[in-house]
């Protein structure tokens, strides 16, 4: 008889590893484009009202620096629990 295996959807590590997976990319992602606009308006010259006087808002500047490790945070937990899926997996097999 063939062996039967279980569906992602039935599997409720897998929800968790959706979960992380697209707080990583979302994380990174805002982070990226924060930095960008934080970037641009530096760039144009809309954020310099006096010389030298730099006003961005605060989430353009902070909001980088926690979301990237954030994001790295919750890629390195997707792959410690990825790692300990798939090694009770092979010990059931």
């Amino acid at each position: 008889m063939a062996k039967q295996t279980k569906t992602p959807a039935n599997n409720p590590s897998s929800r968790l590893e959706n979960i992380l997976a697209y707080m990583a990319a979302g994380l990174i992602g805002t982070s990226i484009l924060a930095m960008l606009a934080a970037l641009i308006i530096a760039a144009t010259g809309s954020a310099t009202p006096g010389v030298g006087k730099q006003n961005l808002p605060v989430i353009l500047v902070f909001y980088p620096q926690f979301g990237l490790i954030a994001g790295a945070a919750s890629i390195i937990a997707l792959l410690t629990v990825n790692v300990r899926r798939r090694s009770r997996e092979n010990r059931n097999s």
